[in-house]
C-alpha cells in the first residue's frame, strides 16, 4: 500500500494549531506505521528537522518547480496525475483537484461559514496586484460569481470540495462535526469521523530552571505576575475584547501586571493596536509575536493565568498545554472550548469583557482554594489526549478508506 500524506504543512518553520497538528501526526505515524507500507511526503521545500529523518519505508517528494502558488491545485494536483498513490491524506480541508478517489482530509472548524465577517475578504496570493487581478476575475467568472480569490472564499469552496469528494473526512470535535452537519447538510454525517488533537508531551521535559525562565522573560522584557493567551492575534479571537477586560481588570480590579499575547497577527489586528492604544497600554501588553515552541512553553509555564476567550474554536491546543503544565484556565463558554476543558476551567461569556476581567481577577486572587482546584483539574484533564491516541485513531481511518 501506497499512501500520500500533504506535508506541507508539517513542514512550516512558524507552525500553529493545523500545523503542528499535522507535525505531530507524521512523527507518529513513523512510529506505528506497518513497515510494509510505503508512505510518501510531499513538501513544497524539503523536509526540515526531526520531519526529515524518515523510517526506510517513508520518502520525502518535493514538488517544487514553478508556479509558486497554488500549490496545492497545481502540483499536487499534477502529481496526482502522473503518479498518483493508493491512498492520499490530507491534514486540512483543501484537497487538489485531481485526486486519488481514496482521499481522507480533516476539516478542523467551519467558523468560516458561521461567522463570516470574522474573515478576510482581500485577494490573496504572491504575485503582482494585476495577477492577483486577474486570478480574481477568471474565479469569478469560472464559478459564476459564487468566489473570488480571497481566504473567505477559498475556505467555503475548499470545504464544499473535499465533503462532496474526499472518502473520508476527519474532524477535530463534536462541536465542528455537528456544525458541519447543520451548516453543509445530514448527507455528510456518515464520512466525518471525531478525532481529538493532543498536546505534545515532551513539553514537561523542557529546561524550566529559574535561570532559562528569567532569561526568556528578559529577552520580552516581561515581569511577574503575567496572564498569557497563545494563538492568532486577530478577530475570531476575540483579542480587542481580550484588551478591553484588561483594561478593566487594571482599572477596576487594580491588577498591576502584563498581558502577554504569543502570536501572529492576523485579521482586523489594526483593532488589537487601536484598543491598546486608546486605554494607553503600550507599556503593558506585550507582542512578542511568533516565538520558538521551548519560548512558549516556558511562558506559559510562568503565566499567572492563561486566558482563551475566542469566539470559535474547532479544538484549541493551547487549553491543553496550558492544563498539561498547571497553568489555571480562563476561557470562552462556547463553541468547542467546554468539549476541550471540561471542568477544569473557568468559562466567561466572550461578549462580555467585565464577565472575563471579573473571572481572571477571581481566579489571580483566590490562591488557595479556586486556582489550586483548577490546576489539579487540568492535570487530569490533559492526560486524556496524547498525540499518539490521536494518531493511531488517524491511521486507522485513513487505512480503512481504501475498504469502504
Amino acid at each position: 500500500m501506497v499512501i500520500g500524506i500533504d506535508a506541507s504543512r508539517a513542514n512550516e518553520v512558524k507552525k500553529t494549531g493545523t500545523e503542528w497538528y499535522a507535525y505531530h501526526l507524521i512523527q507518529e505515524f513513523k512510529k506505528i506505521a506497518d513497515p510494509n507500507d510505503q508512505f510518501i511526503l510531499y513538501s513544497k521545500e524539503p523536509l526540515r528537522g526531526e520531519l526529515a529523518e524518515l523510517p526506510s519505508n517513508f520518502v520525502s517528494k518535493v514538488l517544487n518547480w514553478p508556479p509558486k502558488f497554488l500549490w496545492t491545485q497545481v502540483r499536487l494536483s499534477l502529481e496526482m496525475l502522473l503518479k498518483r498513490p493508493s491512498i492520499l491524506f490530507v491534514p486540512a480541508h483543501t484537497i487538489p483537484f485531481i485526486h486519488p478517489k481514496n482521499t481522507v482530509t480533516t476539516l478542523h472548524d467551519v467558523g468560516f461559514e458561521r461567522f463570516s465577517k470574522l474573515y478576510s475578504k482581500k485577494i490573496i496570493g504572491y504575485q503582482s496586484s494585476f495577477i492577483k487581478f486577474l486570478l480574481n476575475i477568471l474565479i469569478r467568472l469560472l464559478t459564476l460569481g459564487k468566489y473570488g480569490s480571497n481566504e473567505y472564499d477559498y475556505h467555503r469552496f475548499s470545504a464544499r470540495f473535499a465533503l462532496k469528494h474526499a472518502k473520508t473526512v476527519l474532524t477535530i470535535s463534536k462541536f465542528s462535526k455537528k456544525e458541519i452537519v447543520e451548516l453543509f447538510g445530514v448527507k455528510y454525517d456518515r464520512k466525518i469521523n471525531v478525532i481529538p488533537l493532543a498536546h505534545d508531551k515532551s513539553i514537561l521535559e523542557f529546561d524550566y530552571s529559574s535561570a532559562r525562565i528569567n532569561q526568556v522573560l528578559k529577552q520580552y522584557h516581561i515581569s511577574q505576575p503575567f496572564i498569557l493567551y497563545i494563538g492568532r492575534l486577530e478577530e475570531k479571537k476575540n483579542i480587542a475584547g481580550l484588551i478591553d477586560a484588561f483594561h478593566s481588570l487594571r482599572s477596576d480590579y487594580v491588577f498591576d501586571g502584563q498581558l502577554v499575547l504569543i502570536g501572529k497577527s492576523g485579521y482586523r489586528f489594526d483593532a488589537v493596536m487601536q484598543n491598546i492604544k486608546k486605554y494607553n497600554l503600550e507599556n503593558f501588553v506585550i507582542l512578542p509575536g511568533w516565538v520558538t515552541e521551548e519560548e512558549r512553553v516556558i511562558l506559559l509555564r510562568s503565566a499567572a493565568v492563561f486566558i482563551f476567550p475566542s469566539f470559535y474554536e474547532g479544538f484549541g491546543i493551547p487549553l491543553l498545554e496550558a492544563m498539561a503544565v498547571g497553568v489555571p484556565v480562563v476561557a470562552s463558554n462556547v463553541a468547542s472550548i467546554p468539549e476541550v476543558v471540561g471542568d477544569a476551567a473557568v468559562l466567561v461569556d466572550p461578549n462580555s469583557p467585565e464577565d472575563l476581567a471579573k473571572s481572571t481577577y477571581n481566579v489571580l486572587c483566590n490562591q488557595n482554594s479556586l486556582r489550586d482546584s483548577l490546576v489539579n483539574r487540568g492535570y487530569n484533564r490533559a492526560k486524556n489526549f496524547s498525540w499518539e491516541k490521536t494518531a493511531i485513531a488517524t491511521l486507522k481511518q485513513i487505512m480503512s478508506s481504501i475498504n469502504s
